[in-house]
This record gives structure tokens, C-alpha cells and sequence, in this order.
């Protein structure tokens, strides 16, 4: 798997940098060479080396006391500081220390040594900046990667992914069983990923891959069909036969939440042109946001095309199947005063005809209790869901009953426990209608 090459800054006088310059470029990683502060400065206004080699004795000044400047102005993540000195006395090295170095070496120093010990402190950088869950790239050197990848000449792709419904998931079954699913979905990544690809980790469920353009479809689908495989080994019997979670809400609102997926977006270097890191990952999340519209995992390539998905609003219909009249006329007022056609009824016989007739409701406000013989909302709510004409019809359930349940059982798309709050109503309410319309 690839990995961002570390970006090294020598600070010495003419000859020993490009010496030390030349052995440490043989260490994989980017190296610029420098013969004097005032030139480090200029550098360091756009570069953000990883590590700093530098003399401890130079024309300018003294070496510890540039250690002490980067430390007070350069903000995080600074960078490691290797001074070389030319004393053999102890308590000049130990003094070095002080004024903020984090390792002092000989001035001069074997090539080999510098290029090792250089090496170590490389590694447990790399490992400082790993995410502590799956040991993959965090953020920094996530930005360092896809920094590099906007100065290459090689085109590529980066990858947006994340899990659906995460946090109902940890509030059933614990964080640490989210963990051991975000972990199994890092492995997934790490295999699935070649030796050219690159996989970060940026924090709880939120990763990013990157890959040649050719191959982005083909590894997206093939990370949410190996996660789909294994991600059910990760809930109870009951809870995978059943097919989803309930997520309980403020004022005991209660929906449906599909078993989780995967969520990925897929962004193109020869498509966009991106102007920062940041655009590159805001770019990826915009369309990852469009695959989390689905319920089963999928993935989303950005569409360049600003008018892409453009969708015509339109006034969305409301069928209230209320048997309190006064309770029904303040809904029918208070839905109309937000732009919804609304209906009222308090018959479930006639609330099924009404939403057999074209246009069909876009939602049913529904009470369980009706005065109906033959048939109450609960029933009302299964004969919706059972016709494949009918079933794309949000039901919001509002009820008194004590079984919070049962309404998502009969297959409600939302539970509300009455007496509910009005502006908690319409807020539930605008939000299951925008997935219409999406």
C-alpha cells in the first residue's frame, strides 16, 4: 500500500548539505537543502517538512536557538528536530536538548548512521500519526498524501467512504462493537487496496482511498459487496432475521433504521480540477452524501455538471387520518400553513380509498386507534405496505398505545408518541418528505 514520502529539510553550510541531502534522499523520502536560515524561512512559508536536519554551528547564528524559534512558531504538526553538533562535551549536548532539539547527533556524523537514526525517527512519526484503531494514515499524513498527488502528473481518483446509520448501531449494541466494525472495514480497504493505492483513515467511520481512475468503480463495488458479506456476522440472529434497528429519538420518536452499509463517493483528477486538499475530500464528501441517500450500499461518482440531479419542487400531499376532530382540525390548519395539500379523514376505509385516488398522498399522518369495525390504523398501515402501489407512501404513526413497537412492526416509516411536540412534527415531517424528492 502506498504511503506519502516524507519531506526531510537540510540546514547546512554548502557541502555537508548536499552530502547529508544526497544519503537521505536514498531513504525514499523528498529532501530540499538549504545553506542558511533566512532560506529556511522562505521554505517553510509553504513547506511542511516532516523532519529538519540541521547544524547546530552556522555563519548566521546559533543552530539551538533556530530549534527554539520553530518550536514557538510553527504550529502543529511540527516537525522533528535533529541538531548536529560538533561537541564532543556532554553538557553542551545535554543543553541542546533544552532549547527544544529532540535528538542531537555529531557534527560530522557516518552517512549510514544519519540515514538510519533519520529512518527511526520517520517510523514513530508515522506511527504518532496513524489512527490508533486501525493503524492506517490519520490526517496528517492523509494531507500530505493527497498534497502530493495534486503536484503529480499521474492522474487519479480518491474515495469517499463511510458507514450508514454507525450511531444507531453503537447505541444498540455498544462502541466497542462499532469499533470492531469500523476495524473490519479498514481491513477490507487494506485488501482490497494494491501496492499503488493509498488508504487513510481520518476519524471514527470516515476513511478515504485513493487509486487510478480506471479502477475506482471496480474497487468500489468490491468493497460494498465484501463488507455486505461480512458485515452481517456483526448483529444477533433476531435483530439480522428482523432486518433492521429502532432508533429512538427526542420526545420518543421512533423510526425504522435499515441494517448499516456503505456510503462511497468517488471523485476524478481528469474530470475536476481541485485546488486544494480540502476540495479534494469536501468534493468526495458531497458525493458520498448523495450514495448515503440509499438504503443498501452503494457508491456515487461526482458529477462535474452543476444542473446534475437539479429536482422541480412541487407542493407534497398530506392525508391526516385523525378520529379526534379537534385534534384533526388543528393538524389540517397547521400542515396547510406550511405549504402541504392536506386531506382529513377519520375512517380507515375511506383513508384507503383516498390514497388509492392519482395523485396519491405523498404521506399519511396516522392514529392507531380508530373507531372503525372491520379496520384500525394498524391494519390500515399493513394494507398500505403490502400494495406495491401504495407502499412508497410515508407512514408517520401517531399514537397513545404503550406498545412503542408495534406501528414500525406494521411497517410505520415513524413513531410518535402522542402528545407529541408540533414543531418536532413538522420537522419529522419535512425530512421524510425531502427523501421523496430526492
Amino acid at each position: 500500500m502506498l504511503l506519502p514520502k516524507p519531506q526531510i529539510l537540510v540546514i547546512h553550510q554548502t557541502r555537508q548539505a548536499a552530502d547529508y541531502a544526497s544519503v537521505l534522499e536514498k531513504t525514499g523520502a523528498r529532501v530540499s537543502a538549504v545553506a542558511s536560515f533566512e532560506e529556511a524561512n522562505e521554505l517553510l512559508s509553504f513547506l511542511h517538512p516532516d523532519l529538519i536536519v540541521l547544524s547546530a554551528n552556522m555563519p548566521e547564528g546559533d543552530g539551538r536557538l533556530y530549534c527554539q524559534q520553530i518550536r514557538a512558531t510553527v504550529v502543529h504538526p511540527r516537525p522533528v528536530l535533529v541538531l548536529l553538533h560538533p561537541s564532543d562535551d556532554v553538557n553542551e549536548r545535554i543543553n541542546a536538548f533544552r532549547y527544544g532539539a529532540d535528538d542531537v547527533l555529531a557534527d560530522p556524523i557516518d552517512k549510514n548512521e544519519l540515514a538510519i537514526r533519520v529512518l527511526a525517527h520517520l517510523r514513530r512519526r508515522q506511527e504518532e500519526f496513524s489512527n490508533p484503531l486501525t493503524q492506517l494514515p490519520g490526517p496528517n499524513m492523509i494531507r500530505r498524501m493527497l498534497e502530493q498527488h495534486l503536484v503529480s502528473d499521474r492522474s487519479w481518483a480518491a474515495m469517499s467512504i463511510d458507514l450508514n446509520k454507525i450511531r444507531v448501531y453503537n447505541e444498540t449494541y455498544g462502541d466497542l462493537a462499532g469499533d470492531q466494525l469500523i476495524k473490519a472495514l479498514g481491513a477490507i480497504l487494506t485488501d482490497i487496496a494494491d501496492e499503488n493505492d493509498f488508504v487513510g483513515h481520518i476519524e471514527a467511520d470516515d476513511f478515504i482511498m485513493t487509486t487510478p481512475p480506471a479502477e475506482a468503480a471496480r474497487k468500489a463495488e468490491r468493497i460494498c459487496q465484501q463488507f455486505d458479506t461480512i458485515s452481517t456476522r456483526f448483529y444477533p440472529k433476531g435483530d439480522l432475521e428482523r432486518g433492521y434497528l429502532i432508533s429512538t429519538g427526542r420526545g420518543g420518536i421512533r423510526r425504522r433504521i435499515p441494517l448499516i452499509s456503505i456510503a462511497i463517493g468517488i471523485v476524478d483528477s481528469t474530470k475536476r480540477r481541485f485546488h486544494s486538499y480540502v476540495d479534494v475530500l469536501t468534493t468526495a464528501r458531497d458525493a458520498r452524501y448523495l450514495a448515503k441517500e440509499k438504503a443498501e450500499s452503494c457508491y456515487v461518482i461526482d458529477q462535474t455538471q452543476s444542473d446534475a440531479g437539479r429536482v422541480e419542487m412541487t407542493s407534497s400531499k398530506i392525508l391526516v387520518v385523525e378520529p379526534d376532530g379537534a385534534m384533526a382540525c388543528l393538524l389540517q390548519e397547521t400542515l396547510a400553513l406550511e405549504g402541504y395539500i392536506v386531506d382529513v379523514t377519520a375512517s380507515a376505509d375511506d383513508a384507503l380509498e383516498m390514497c388509492k385516488y392519482d395523485p396519491h398522498p405523498d404521506l399519511v399522518l396516522l392514529e392507531s386507534n380508530l373507531t372503525d369495525r372491520v379496520m384500525d390504523g394498524w391494519k390500515l398501515c399493513q394494507k398500505l405496505k403490502e400494495d406495491n402501489e401504495l407502499s412508497k407512501i410515508w407512514v408517520v404513526m401517531a399514537t397513545s398505545h404503550p406498545d412503542q413497537s408495534r406501528a414500525l412492526e406494521a411497517g410505520a416509516d415513524l413513531y410518535l408518541p402522542k402528545p407529541f411536540d408540533m414543531p418536532s412534527l413538522l420537522t419529522e415531517i419535512s425530512q421524510l418528505l425531502k427523501k421523496s424528492l430526492a
